[in-house]
Order: C-alpha cells, then sequence, then structure tokens
C-alpha cells in the first residue's frame, strides 16, 4: 500500500459547488479503485491524502498533477509498505475550510500556507545544491582535482 500527502494551490478561485463537485467525482473514481483519503480545501489551497494500492496511487497523483484545477502540485511525503489505512471509511472525505467562520479552521490554514511555504523552500534550496554540486563535480574534473578532498588527483 502507499499512502502520498500532496499540497497544491488553486489554478483559479474555486466556490464551494465546484470543489463540492471535485470531491463527488474523487469519491466515486476512488471507490471504483479502492483509493481512500481525505481532502482539505482552504479557499486557496489543496491538502489531500490518498492512500491505496500502489499503483493507483500513483496513476491517480499523475491525473490530479495535470488537473486544470491544480497548479504547484507539491508531494509532501511517500510513505509505503503495510501500512494501516488513516481514511479507511473514507473514499474521499471533503473538508472545506475556506469559510472564515469554521470554528478553529484559522491554525489549520495557517499550518497549510506554512507546510506551502516551506516546501517550495526545499525545492528551491535542493535546486541550488543540485547545480551547485553538479558544478563542482564538472569544475572539478576538468582541473583534475579530487571534489571529496580537494586535492590535486595523481595519475
Amino acid at each position: 500500500m502507499k499512502r502520498l500527502r500532496y499540497i497544491s494551490s488553486f489554478a483559479h478561485p474555486m466556490d464551494m459547488a465546484a470543489i463540492d463537485a471535485l470531491a463527488l467525482e474523487a469519491q466515486q473514481n476512488n471507490d471504483r479503485d479502492g483509493i481512500t483519503g481525505i481532502l482539505v480545501a482552504t479557499g486557496e489551497l489543496f491538502f489531500q491524502i490518498i492512500e491505496g494500492p500502489d499503483a493507483l496511487v500513483d496513476a491517480l497523483f499523475s491525473r490530479i498533477a495535470s488537473d486544470s484545477r491544480h497548479r504547484q502540485v507539491m508531494i509532501l511525503s511517500v510513505e509505503q509498505g503495510e501500512l494501516t489505512r488513516l481514511c479507511p471509511d473514507w473514499a474521499m472525505r471533503k473538508v472545506d475550510l475556506s469559510a472564515a467562520s469554521i470554528q478553529g479552521a484559522e491554525p489549520v490554514r495557517t499550518l497549510l500556507r506554512m507546510a506551502w511555504v516551506q516546501r517550495q523552500l526545499v525545492d528551491e534550496a535542493v535546486a541550488s545544491l543540485e547545480a551547485y554540486t553538479l558544478r563542482t563535480f564538472i569544475d572539478a574534473e576538468q582541473e583534475a582535482i579530487s571534489p571529496a578532498t580537494g586535492s590535486v588527483k595523481r595519475e
């Protein structure tokens, strides 16, 4: 089994009816495919946990990543193996936190915004690290310097 958590931003504003329609579509497809999970909508971000057979979760995530309703889809975590489902009874439970009046929603919205920003920072740091590391190794190879030790290689 696989459990995948992701966050994405709304590609365009969505009202309650559009979010309900998305959740209903997901519920029907997930029920058919043996996938369970939860979809949290904040009015600007989606957070979702999807769990089920590995190949089916991968296929679902591919569809989500290319869905025009999502922008900047970022995986937060993936677990695989002998897992106990977190949402065993929900083909797709929808939680809409976009209404400002929902008691207790603001801390969750804040945490999701923080997760969004942190994930963007991690992605930027990894890209910079990859670019720096690759450039360092290429330069070292060209100058016959060991990138691991910084010393001149002997031939």
